[in-house]
């Protein structure tokens, strides 16, 4: 289980990056370089005594020694406010619950209205507003015109998302 100290002992936090103090024994890398490497998703990762740890967890508990990187729970994520996952500045990170998370996140790739929560229905011919929070659907109603639904989901983000509401 890796910890603040060891966290400490081995990295050093400089320009939104995570830096080794010392070549970790068999590590064949370029020390001169970020530590880790970056995922498919664009995340950074650091492999600490065997284990992989997303570099903005490990950053953000080396500026909050009180939080456990190790509680894995929906309630404990950590996410980069501006919603761009190379962006680890500390002041860009924030605790969130998974729900929390998932509201920062950004419209799925087969979103055809162009706004999260604004979908088409074909059976009833109008822009059905659905907002979810906690894996509970909120309905905001169906609309004739799309920018009247997207003014209302705009709203249901805003009321039910709170800070973590974003809007595409």
């Amino acid at each position: 289980m890796i910890t603040y100290d060891t966290i400490i002992d081995l990295l050093e936090y400089r320009d939104n990056n995570l830096w080794w103090k010392e070549r970790p024994v068999g590590f064949r890398g370029d020390i001169s370089k970020p530590a880790g490497t970056i995922d498919g998703k664009g995340y950074r990762h650091i492999k600490i005594k065997g284990k992989l740890y997303k570099a903005h967890r490990l950053i953000y508990q080396m500026f909050n020694e009180q939080w456990d990187i190790t509680d894995n729970s929906h309630d404990n994520s950590v996410d980069h406010a501006d919603r761009d996952q190379s962006n680890n500045s500390i002041d860009n990170l924030r605790v969130a619950t998974h729900s929390q998370n998932q509201a920062n996140s950004g419209k799925y790739k087969n979103n055809t209205s162009g706004t999260t929560g604004v979908v088409w229905d074909k059976a009833i011919g109008k822009w059905k507003v659905r907002v979810s929070v906690n894996k509970k659907n909120h309905y905001g109603g169906y609309f004739v015109n799309k920018e009247d639904a997207i003014a209302k989901a705009t709203q249901m983000r805003d009321e039910l998302h709170g800070e973590f509401a974003h809007h595409d």
